[in-house]
């Protein structure tokens, strides 16, 4: 066979790069610090009908009614919704996603378990789960009541949650835990970086080696 110039380049499919698991575990400033270290890297926004909450990470939410956000729901709209309280929902949107995905663009989300799930069944092949959580269910609790946007019942309501995201953990890719926030982050990356690296994301690669490729019969010794 004539020996050609066809780089083995790499030219990885696009992911959803999903950070999973209870409220106060960190996983949107985790999802906001990945976005900038990789300008390239774009962030998912999420539908919801709950009230904005003060601070920072609100601009990547679009806050609409419920009657609207069950309209939506009506009319395919959404790659995945959950309502995971009786007065609150939240979906992603599932054209922004067919596009990045297209343009091989990935995509961070930070979801609760059911949303990644949903997801999931939607992307099956583009979609990589992270469970991150806090050093213990202590930490995560002291975190949801320092961050002040809920009241004693509402934190009461998203410890329960949390206690029932832990039935789902084997049902993702990998397990963080969100103890010294840098070293989290790199692993994130590291994550990232081994994802894209995966050969059943590589076609044209596996393309350019099948260029090559004589049938042979493997010899066991």
């Amino acid at each position: 066979m004539p020996i050609d110039d066809t780089p083995f380049l790499t030219a990885p499919s696009g992911l959803l790069f999903v950070l999973s698991g209870p409220s106060g575990t960190g996983k949107t400033s985790l999802a906001q610090a990945l976005v900038q270290a990789d300008p390239a890297l774009g962030h998912a926004r999420s539908v919801t009908t709950r009230k904005p909450r003060p601070g920072a990470g609100e601009e990547h939410y679009d806050h609409v009614s419920r009657d609207e956000f069950l309209r939506m729901v009506g009319d395919g709209e959404f790659a995945q919704w959950i309502h995971p309280s009786y007065d609150e929902y939240y979906g992603t949107l599932r054209t922004p996603l067919e596009k990045a995905l297209a343009a091989g663009q990935d995509l961070v989300l930070d979801y609760c378990p059911e949303g990644y799930l949903n997801l999931k069944r939607c992307f099956p092949e583009q979609t990589v789960g992270v469970f991150v959580m806090a050093p213990s269910v202590e930490h995560m609790d002291r975190r949801l009541a320092g961050r002040g946007s809920e009241n004693t019942e509402e934190r009461e309501l998203r410890h329960t949650m949390a206690l029932r995201d832990f039935n789902f953990v084997d049902q993702h890719d990998y397990h963080v835990v969100n103890d010294e926030f840098d070293h989290a982050l790199e692993t994130l990356r590291a994550i990232r970086r081994a994802e894209k690296a995966r050969l059943r994301r590589q076609r044209p690669v596996l393309d350019a080696y099948a260029r090559y490729a004589e049938p042979t019969l493997l010899r066991y010794y």
